[in-house]
């Protein structure tokens, strides 16, 4: 994971113009965190440095620092570098964006490749790490608790508080690091996941209500209509974890949350699986991608019908190819 020689590190030292990092649309904890801990590194560098999101700042990330500084996006604007982060290319931002040189730094497997001085590792276990090695290679001492408080926020959600399956020894390694840098993991757990709202407890009792089974229990899903986040004065990032519960279930391999979004016209999927279903697979098949046990994406379709029906195709298809592998 260390990295002795990173291109991107060259390119940013020697960077004259504007830079613009830019998120995916509806930023979780590793898309944000590994950004604004770039912007601010970059800004304390004499970096003319930007960040900027689609969707702006969810509310359970506002306490990161300076998320104040975060533009609204597409802003019309030229910048000389574009850099997306946590994505497998800049069609994730969800917008337009009138940049020079692209770059991309991600853990993603597969996605958009822009050259030389992109940063992809699938091995890392988040984004934020990748974000780690950067700053560790140009000037580890300019890491404040800003900065650290950013990137531990990154791989602290991406990694589930260091419980999933891409935590290991070097995953403590940087936390260690990080939290010597000034990080203070409990506070970070608690702005993070125990600041909900009334309303997305009436919106996971909702949900919950639209829980079902499939494959003789090999799958489970839930339901969010748009009309539940109106019902509760909620709205679409307030979904965010959600297919952890069905997830939750004994037995069950593969997790999904459907989420109408009928502005765009489409249903968002979130794929997870616990240990032998690789929903990359899955995803990838309808348009989307990610990790084998965290992956994601939009299905159009006429009907709620239709896009379950895609979605519960590929799921089946990739269960199948599963079995037969394992004869």
């Amino acid at each position: 994971m260390r990295k002795e020689s990173i291109p991107i590190v060259e390119l940013l030292k020697e960077a004259k113009g504007s830079i613009l990092i830019a998120t995916h649309e509806n930023p979780d904890g590793d898309a944000l965190g590994s950004g604004m801990a770039l912007y601010l590194f970059l800004k304390k560098k004499g970096k003319e440095a930007y960040i900027g999101s689609k969707d702006g700042v969810p509310h359970f990330l506002n306490f990161l620092p300076h998320t104040e500084e975060v533009i609204s996006l597409p802003d019309g604007r030229f910048y000389d570098i574009g850099i997306v982060v946590d994505s497998s290319g800049f069609f994730r931002v969800g917008t337009e964006l009138k940049v020079g040189k692209k770059i991309r730094i991600d853990h993603h497997v597969g996605g958009d490749f822009y050259g030389r001085h992109d940063l992809i590792d699938p091995k890392a276990p988040a984004t934020a790490s990748l974000i780690y090695e950067i700053i560790k290679a140009w000037d580890e001492s300019a890491i404040d608790k800003d900065i650290a408080t950013c990137i531990y926020t990154g791989l602290a959600t991406d990694t589930g508080f260091f419980k999933y399956s891409n935590t290991n020894e070097y995953t403590f390694e940087v936390a260690k690091r990080l939290v010597s840098f000034g990080a203070e993991p409990h506070y970070v757990y608690r702005m993070f996941s125990e600041r909900e709202s009334l309303g997305k407890m009436k919106l996971i009792s909702k949900v919950l209500d639209t829980l079902t089974l499939y494959e003789n229990g090999q799958v489970a899903g839930i339901t969010i209509l748009d009309r539940f986040f109106k019902e509760t004065g909620t709205t679409y990032e307030d979904s965010e974890g959600l297919v952890n519960y069905p997830r939750s279930i004994d037995g069950v391999e593969v997790a999904f949350a459907i989420i109408e979004k009928p502005e765009d016209g489409l249903w968002k999927v979130s794929l997870r699986s616990k240990l032998n279903v690789d929903v990359s697979k899955i995803a990838e098949r309808l348009g989307g991608g990610g990790h084998k046990y965290a992956s994601g994406c939009k299905i159009k379709a006429n009907s709620y019908e239709e896009a379950l029906e895609k979605l519960l195709g590929s799921i089946r298809q990739q269960l199948s190819m599963q079995e037969k592998a394992a004869v």
